[in-house]
């Protein structure tokens, strides 16, 4: 795999090609740097509904034979929103790279279908919304009150009011304020060669886009982020489960050093929170966890269900292990640096996974990096001196939230309070 090579359209829309000239298949996204962090509250979930239509609209485009064209080619075309960002994507064999190109560039038309369509997938939006059942998970609890007061505290989706609202005026109209020269880009990864490139560039250029102001992906940072109150909120369940998150200032660590943070406290297999409190405890049957970084801040979380009747055990035990990380230099062979510098070719193999961690890390996040290499030098460059540093910075009590789903009536949040106060 080369370094990046950088392309610019003749109307200013960047490129990014990593090829792999090993890879048996490619992979080009089309990402548009705006997220639900970037919805006014009127709008929640404006992105995630124009996503939505948006691949209604390149179907009504191809005459409604979008997804039969899709199986005839064995292409594979999807969307997704996140905070930060939109993904449109499409992968397939070399052999189809040009009316992959092709169906991908569609995204960036303007909206022609009608008021009556968008209301069928409003509709399929609202469904999404009630099965996901976002809002009533301990997650999208805990982010309400992670992220009060700004646009992080409401999922990606939005609410059922909040969709019901968007019209078909204000879809197209937000999509000319997002779809611009300075919020568009292109990454490329796998089998392509530079006749693609053009081929791909030439096809953007039918699309004219508009200059206007860069989305960046800086997070709305609520008052009390880093100064938490060390208040416990419950919502009330027929079961408990725990979640503790924590703030990251991301000015003063790097988005290396926070994920190897959480790869040992939390996902490696050999956690010590699995093998201590599950495996060895049987406090609970599994860990989850989630990170998610922005340029300025960002959350460390996980959570775990348990009987009640052992919370404050687990908790107990819980606040003893975050502060051994605090304490205790970690062994070199154990800061979990292998699955990002021993196993950073195997991205190569991945043209998928690799566009989104280079067009993501690189381009939303701005870290830079121009290759897979890189990116590893940095996860290669911490120390155990460093993490232990990181830990320190980020595991105390003014950075976290804790929240619980349970019997809310049993639950001793002062007693709670009083175990996290130690850490």
């Amino acid at each position: 795999m080369s370094g990046e090579i950088r392309y610019t359209a003749r109307g200013g829309t960047e490129v990014f090609v990593y090829p792999s000239l090993g890879a048996h298949s490619f992979f080009i996204s089309l990402y548009v740097r705006s997220g639900s962090m970037h919805e006014p509250p009127e709008r929640a979930g404006i992105n995630h509904f124009l996503e939505h239509v948006i691949v209604r609209n390149v179907d009504r485009s191809m005459g409604g034979k979008m997804y039969e064209t899709l199986d005839e080619h064995g292409i594979s075309f999807n969307a997704s929103t996140a905070t930060e960002m939109m993904q449109f994507y499409v992968g397939a064999s070399p052999r189809k790279f040009s009316l992959s190109a092709d169906i991908l560039c569609r995204v960036l038309s303007p909206i022609t279908m009608r008021a009556s369509e968008v209301s069928a997938e409003r509709g399929r939006v609202k469904a999404e919304i009630r099965e996901e059942d976002e809002a009533g998970s301990l997650r999208g609890f805990s982010n309400s009150i992670i992220w009060e007061g700004t646009s992080l505290a409401t999922p990606i989706t939005g609410t059922v009011g909040s969709v019901n609202k968007i019209t078909l005026r204000a879809l197209e109209e937000h999509r000319r304020q997002i779809f611009t020269v300075q919020n568009v880009f292109f990454v490329v990864t796998g089998a392509v060669s530079e006749d693609d490139v053009r081929l791909l560039l030439d096809m953007i250029d039918k699309y004219e886009l508009p200059n206007g102001q860069k989305c960046d992906a800086v997070a709305p940072v609520p008052r009390n982020f880093g100064k938490r109150d060390m208040n416990v909120r419950v919502k009330s369940a027929s079961f408990t489960k725990l979640q503790l998150a924590f703030d990251m200032d991301m000015t003063r660590i790097t988005q290396p050093e926070s994920y190897l943070l959480y790869d040992i406290v939390v996902s490696a297999d050999s956690s010590r929170f699995f093998v201590e409190l599950s495996e060895r405890l049987g406090l609970f049957y599994d860990i989850c966890g989630g990170i998610d970084v922005y340029k300025n801040a960002g959350v460390f979380s996980f959570s775990y269900e348990l009987r009640e009747s052992r919370l404050y055990e687990a908790l107990e035990r819980t606040v003893e292990l975050l502060r051994s990380y605090k304490e205790e230099l970690i062994p070199e062979h154990r800061c979990m640096r292998a699955g990002y510098v021993d196993n950073a070719e195997m991205l190569l193999d991945d043209p998928r996974e690799l566009n989104l961690t280079l067009g993501h890390e690189s381009h939303i996040l701005g870290l830079g990096y121009d290759s897979i290499y890189h990116r590893a030098a940095a996860y290669s460059a911490v120390t155990p001196e460093r993490l232990r540093a990181v830990a320190r910075e980020v595991l105390r009590p003014e950075n976290l939230v804790i929240t619980l789903k349970g019997n809310k009536k049993k639950i001793d949040t002062s007693r709670i309070a009083r175990i996290i106060s130690s850490l």
